[in-house]
């Protein structure tokens, strides 16, 4: 029997990922920071893992001191370990590459056969972001490792946009742009399927987004009409939201580069290779009642 260490465990592509594998019959260890997160089921739906891991390891990625032994016995590595908001500690640098790097030379003394990271679809039109700059870096470092390894390029998660139905039921919706650039995010579960799938897999990269393409002000009024409200549509021009960006910059680089994100998915079209069956009206139908 495998065993696999998952490293962002308590994250909501790591929850649906322990499940996964767990279900796919592997033996799971979850490389957790924050034991309470551990315990609580996630955001936006993801799993409870406490009772699905074989093991579990308290401790930092961005600490190479606590990670000692971490991969001992393991087949596989999978991290979807990342900042998804600022924690005024750390760097994206500090997390997504730094602490993933740390795992990787734990990977490399236990002699572990494969690693499968998650990174960012068509990463190269967004290098001006350094969250992507850090999830890139540590792409060249893996890929140039003696590790096998495959990288799943993902499109936008459900859980990024799970807020819409909420920020509609509250009257006030915006947006930066016209709204008409497209998109497929994917459900954690579905995202789940393709990232163990990689693990026998022979791709070196492997891109994916959900079943169903929306332009931005779409899924705005998908959330709209789900949450049986007309709020208040306040389409944001790009030049002021690229100068509040600009500004920010000036005062919290952390804040200011979650807003470049925003800002630059803004401005292109973000489609992916279609897989999966969950939907986001369902999801949205879901995200109603937790919005109450």
């Amino acid at each position: 029997m495998k065993r696999v260490l998952v490293a962002g465990a308590t994250g909501y592509l790591g929850r649906y990922a322990v499940q996964e594998f767990k279900k796919k019959g592997y033996l799971v260890r979850a490389l957790v920071r924050n034991p309470e997160k551990f315990k609580k089921p996630g955001a936006f739906f993801a799993p409870a893992i406490e009772d699905l891991v074989d093991e579990v390891v308290y401790a930092d990625a961005t600490m190479p001191e606590t990670l000692s032994g971490i991969c001992d016995g393991v087949d596989v590595v999978f991290s979807s370990l990342g900042m998804i908001k600022p924690d005024f500690v750390h760097t994206v640098f500090d997390v997504d590459y730094q602490g993933n790097m740390n795992i990787l030379d734990q990977a490399i003394k236990a002699g572990v056969g494969k690693f499968v990271y998650v990174s960012v679809f068509d990463a190269h039109r967004m290098m001006n972001i350094p969250n992507v700059q850090a999830h890139e870096k540590f792409v060249k470092e893996l890929q140039a490792s003696r590790i096998e390894s495959t990288i799943i390029r993902p499109n936008g998660y459900f859980s990024e946009i799970g807020q819409f139905v909420a920020r509609a039921k509250r009257g006030f919706m915006f947006w930066i742009g016209d709204g008409f650039v497209r998109s497929n995010p994917i459900h954690g579960a579905d995202l789940a399927e393709v990232c163990v799938q990689a693990v026998d897999g022979r791709e070196r990269e492997v891109e994916v987004g959900g079943p169903e393409v929306f332009t931005y002000y779409e899924m705005v009024d998908l959330a709209c009409e789900i949450a049986g409200e007309k709020p208040l549509m306040l389409p944001l021009p790009f030049w002021l939201a690229d100068g509040l960006v600009a500004a920010v910059g000036l005062f919290n680089k952390e804040v200011h580069d979650v807003a470049l994100f925003a800002t630059t998915l803004s401005k292109i079209d973000v489609v992916s290779p279609k897989y999966g069956t969950r939907r986001l009206r369902d999801f949205f139908t879901q995200c109603r009642l937790l919005a109450g």
